[in-house]
């Protein structure tokens, strides 16, 4: 063999496939996933919450925070001090970490210096000896305890406060997620809408051609004076009638194609590639006696986290409308010397420790407006508890005429594959009696009427399974992980 005709041979037999590329309905899925402008948008969003939420258990992160203070004072005499000076410099720093507790407790850790610089008008006299220009040093480190004793013991306002805001977020989540899962279940229906309409094209096309046989051979006949002008005219008008449904079934290709691509982001109304065909999944879901849920459907599982927040709400508010008697106790270690060395050797010996007790006792006094505050909040526990049942019911009752539709379907499916071998027996009897010139054109085109009418419902069967079993789809929704 010529080389160059086995090259050409080898490359047109590896470029065909690639034309006509085979896309399951997962890969398509994939793409659309990928590509869709709504669901990459859905995506970040759901993404994003996720990640925004954690923001809220931050309040039980540790915190460090620093203050640092320089003052150049020349202002002089002062008769709030008994040093009169020409000019203070002072530096001052506070470093300190915090952490509060599931108990309510919040526990500080800190350290605070204060340095400056002394430039007198007259002598200072520190142990004996005059000084008229020094450095003093002033250091403590320091421990703060603060504990709630009513409002946030045990973190009762605080994590009522948390608990409400994460789970109305987490309900929001849930409503973008199930209008992701609604706009891929669209994706399925494109997906199956496309391959029916492709099935309806090669049928129609089939039968076109068929009749348009019929029509010659009649056309024919009449010409030798062997078939009656009623024949031919039969044959013309089913002829004609076959042409108009290819017609249709070609423009509703079209249409299923610009869904199938603008799913996918695209503005076309053509799609090379080659998909799953719906006449090849009569038996798809057979092994499947019924359909089953693994989940909730995510509208109920939105609804049951608003009625969460709602409660964690009213038990917020609770809280926040009850007195508040906080504790709060410190114990901090001073030194203070116009040598440093001094300074750290009276906190490091304990010489002049402080001890702070104390309790800070708050009580609104607007019980009137306290009062109409929390039945707002119970009427809206109310509210989210009725949004729920209704939820429940209406996702049950969904489901429960979904089973009913998907056994109608399969026992309807059942049915039309037998008529289906019928008329397909009744066909072949009547195009042998047509041959034999014992039956007419009119019965004949009858039988495949009958025979065409009868394969289009079982696609559209095959279809409607398909989309039912889709649809049962949304029920396997599970919760979101804390």
């Amino acid at each position: 063999m010529n080389r160059n005709l086995f090259s050409i041979l080898i490359c047109f037999f590896f470029t065909i496939p690639a034309l006509n590329a085979q896309i399951k309905l997962d890969d398509y899925l994939k793409k659309v996933e990928d590509a869709n402008p709504e669901l990459k948008s859905l995506n970040s969003a759901i993404e994003a919450s996720q990640k925004k939420i954690l923001e809220l258990d931050m309040v039980y992160s540790p915190m460090l925070t620093a203050d640092v203070n320089y003052m150049d004072d020349k202002s002089g005499i002062s008769f709030e001090s008994p040093l009169f000076a020409n000019e203070i410099k002072s530096t001052s720093w506070d470093i300190e970490a915090s952490k509060k507790f599931s108990t309510g407790s919040t526990i500080s850790l800190g350290y605070k210096s204060f340095t400056a610089d002394f430039d007198l008008l007259y002598p200072f006299v520190w142990n004996g000896k005059p000084f008229s220009s020094f450095t003093g040093y002033e250091l403590q480190p320091y421990i703060k305890l603060q504990q709630s004793l009513l409002r946030d013991l045990n973190s009762g306002i605080t994590v009522s406060g948390i608990n409400k805001s994460k789970m109305a977020a987490r309900s929001s989540e849930y409503l973008q997620l199930m209008k992701k899962q609604q706009t891929l279940l669209l994706a399925k229906y494109a997906y199956w809408t496309l391959s029916l309409a492709r099935e309806v094209v090669a049928f129609r096309k089939a039968s076109m051609d068929r009749t348009e046989k019929l029509l010659h051979w009649n056309e024919k006949k009449y010409k030798v004076d062997l078939a009656e002008k009623v024949d031919l005219l039969q044959a013309q008008a089913a002829y004609k009638t076959r042409v108009l449904n290819y017609q249709l079934a070609v423009e509703n290709e079209i249409k299923a194609s610009r869904d199938f691509n603008g799913m996918l982001g695209l503005k076309s109304d053509k799609v090379t590639d080659e998909i799953d065909k719906v006449s090849n999944k009569s038996s798809y879901y057979q092994p499947i006696s019924s359909l089953e849920k693994t989940g909730e459907r995510a509208d109920v599982l939105s609804a049951q986290a608003l009625y969460e927040s709602a409660k964690y709400a009213q038990t917020e508010t609770d809280y926040r409308s009850r007195p508040e008697l906080t504790f709060q106790g410190s114990y901090a270690l001073n030194g203070l010397d116009i040598f440093y060395n001094n300074a750290w050797d009276q906190v490091t010996n304990s010489d002049k420790p402080t001890y702070t007790l104390g309790l800070s006792f708050t009580v609104p006094l607007d019980y009137s407006t306290l009062n109409k505050v929390k039945k707002g909040y119970k009427l809206d526990f109310v509210s989210a508890n009725e949004a729920l049942n209704q939820a429940q019911i209406s996702a049950a009752n969904d489901w429960q005429q979904l089973i009913k539709n998907w056994n109608d379907v399969k026992t309807r499916l059942s049915l039309a594959n037998e008529i289906q071998s019928i008329q397909e027996q009744r066909l072949k009897e009547e195009a042998a009696r047509f041959e034999r010139g014992k039956t007419t054109t009119f019965l004949l085109i009858t039988a495949e009427n009958d025979l065409d009418d009868i394969i289009l419902e079982v696609y559209q069967l095959v279809y409607e399974e398909l989309t039912t079993a889709a649809q049962a789809e949304l029920y396997n929704t599970q919760p979101f992980k804390n």
